[in-house]
């Protein structure tokens, strides 16, 4: 039976920016229309984020004319690797401020401050007498810099959401292990019933990094998240068969190999160190064959809200 792609809705623009990289893409529904991986300079930015909006901006405005049709709304994901997510408990009672005890709880266990972070919750199903929030942490400086390189291409940021929400969305898995690589860092994120629950980040720097050190920091963060998630999650361990899916752009620079054939790719080799079993990704959307899976997964997962 063919797949079935939804069309509904209007058509929309989503942007991610990493180290070096502009990533661009227009769809409608599940429909992608045309997309752009731009180059940048790298020193146009800083940690993971825009550091010189003007000459961002440029790009964009360069970059936009060209693509299917004119866009003044666009979908974006926050910059950077300093972004939090966790699940904190808290016993119920009567009189609980979620404003207050909330922003208290992520000083203290996320290291995160309303001065320097947007802090928000959304509570989850309670547990026996515990009341369970899902805690999220966005770097203002990093949001800032992403609404200004907008601004100066005259575009308007109409949504933005953390990177797990949007690879979680991609995935489109119940329960999975999402290992999200970018020119200078990484993203893990553990989804349960279909929710990031955990996530860790690493940034290392605009320096490029060979296959082998990418592998050895993958697998350390990766496995770093594990141990973590299991050993602090009332809904923990993973079962041992939960897929690991490894994305990015770095893991386009060398295809999968087969079995049969001698040496192993960057998605097998970290599969094979954490004893987990490779998740086949398969994008919720109509995209054509060469579609840059791995570049654009964070933009599909944009473009997948509310769909």
């Amino acid at each position: 039976m063919a797949d079935t792609y939804s069309s509904k809705g209007k058509r929309t623009a989503s942007i991610s920016i990493e180290h070096g990289l502009v990533k661009l893409m227009v769809s409608k529904g599940q429909i992608i229309n045309d997309y752009r991986v731009v180059l940048a300079n790298p020193r146009f930015f800083r940690e993971g984020h825009i550091s010189n909006a003007s000459r961002v901006a440029n790009l964009l405005e360069d970059v936009l004319p060209q693509m299917n049709g004119k866009y003044k709304l666009a979908t974006a994901v926050v910059p950077g690797f300093q972004n939090r997510l966790r699940i904190l408990e808290f016993p119920k009672g009567t009189g609980f401020d979620p404003r207050k005890v909330i922003t208290q709880e992520a000083a203290r266990t996320m290291h995160v401050t309303p001065e320097n972070y947007y802090i928000t919750w959304h509570r989850l199903p309670d547990s026996f007498d515990r009341s369970r929030w899902l805690v999220l942490a966005a770097l203002r400086r990093a949001i800032t810099s992403l609404i200004e390189t907008a601004n100066k291409a005259d575009m308007h940021i109409s949504a933005m959401e953390l990177r797990p929400f949007a690879l979680a969305r991609a995935i489109n898995q119940p329960e999975a292990v999402i290992t999200w690589a970018a020119p200078d860092g990484c993203d893990v994120v553990i989804v349960k019933n279909s929710v990031p629950v955990e996530h860790q980040s690493l940034f290392w720097g605009a320096d490029l990094v060979e296959d082998a050190v990418l592998i050895d920091r993958l697998t350390e963060v990766t496995s770093r998240t594990l141990n973590t998630f299991s050993e602090s999650s009332p809904e923990g361990p993973l079962p041992d068969d939960t897929p690991l899916y490894i994305c990015g752009s770095p893991i386009s620079r060398q295809p999968i190999l087969h079995d049969d054939q001698r040496g192993f790719a960057i998605t097998q080799q970290i599969c094979q160190s954490l004893r987990l079993p490779r998740g086949e990704i398969n994008l919720p959307m109509k995209c054509g064959e060469d579609f840059p899976s791995n570049d654009l997964i964070v933009n599909a997962g944009l473009a997948l809200r509310g769909v």
